[in-house]
């Protein structure tokens, strides 16, 4: 049985566009209507079609019913290693997606997003958090969401002794954004060594701009600071967590929870799965939970 059109798609934002791919789900119900609900997927650090859970949810929610838009902002891949990925910068993309969706007929957007994605939806969904103005955004996934993403690679990179250190690329830092050099002209490119692993290796190594740096991990970045977004939020909250976690630690999806519920959203949800930060070796299980979750509040 087919229950999935696939599609790349371009929308146009401004003098350029964002890139997505689109799994239009074909399942409809038994009088024949297709789903309202669709769900916007934010990418990790190198983008959505080469990273993370964006690879393999789609076409599982597609079977079950929810179609899916798989982006990639400004934060995804060379935004971050030239100077154009600030996290505020995205919000003005996700509107336009949101607007996208909302022409195909959509009424229930959905926000996942996963690793470095979770810092973007967050911030999006405490921007976007009144339910007259932004009628159609109703609930926000979170997928290995740090607690605070400053704190996290903070702490990462001291207990592998990256190179440079935590500390000499604050200071490099500050001197780049200070009052009078915050344009892109005094910014350059930076490779840290160990920043995810204990070698020299391309995949334990992370690549920025002293820019787009400070503004997602430097210790005044506020906007990737997933607790004070969170405490924001007040559509329905899914978080889910691997237990074995490389990258994120299990008890920070506990914390975040914690947070929403006492600012006082009621319908705040939080997983764990036997699994690491990427989910290996579970997509199904973490599919299923989306899906169940998704039933119990949007099934048409």
């Amino acid at each position: 049985m087919k229950y999935m059109e696939q599609e790349l798609v371009s929308i146009p934002f401004g003098k350029s566009k964002i890139d997505g791919l689109y799994y239009n789900s074909t399942i409809h119900d038994e009088d024949n209507r297709p789903n309202d609900t669709a769900v916007i997927h934010v990418h990790g650090f190198l983008g959505n079609f080469l990273d993370g859970s964006q690879r393999f949810l789609p076409p599982i929610l597609a079977e079950g019913g929810y179609s899916s838009l798989a982006i990639n902002t400004r934060m995804a891949n060379f935004g971050l290693f030239f100077g154009y990925g600030i996290l505020n910068d995205t919000i003005p993309q996700i509107d336009r997606v949101v607007e996208y969706l909302e022409k195909l007929g959509y009424k229930n957007i959905i926000l996942s997003g996963y690793s470095l994605g979770t810092s973007i939806v967050l911030r999006y969904a405490a921007l976007r958090n009144d339910p007259k103005a932004f009628p159609h955004l109703k609930g926000v996934i979170t997928l290995a969401a740090p607690y605070s993403m400053p704190d996290s690679i903070r702490r990462r990179w001291n207990s592998l002794g990256s190179e440079p250190s935590y500390d000499e690329v604050c200071e490099e830092a500050k001197e780049i954004i200070k009052p009078g050099r915050e344009g892109m002209g005094h910014d350059r490119t930076i490779l840290i060594y160990k920043a995810r692993g204990d070698s020299y290796r391309p995949e334990h190594t992370e690549i920025y701009t002293y820019r787009t740096w400070w503004y997602l991990a430097g210790p005044e970045a506020h906007t990737a600071m997933g607790y004070k977004q969170i405490e924001e939020i007040k559509v329905p909250i899914l978080l889910i967590q691997g237990w074995y976690d490389e990258i994120v630690k299990p008890e920070e999806t506990h914390d975040l929870a914690q947070v929403a519920l006492d600012a006082g959203n009621k319908d705040v949800s939080a997983f764990y799965v036997n699994t690491g930060h990427k989910f290996e070796g579970k997509e199904e299980e973490l599919g299923d939970i989306i899906v169940r979750w998704l039933e119990r509040r949007f099934k048409s």
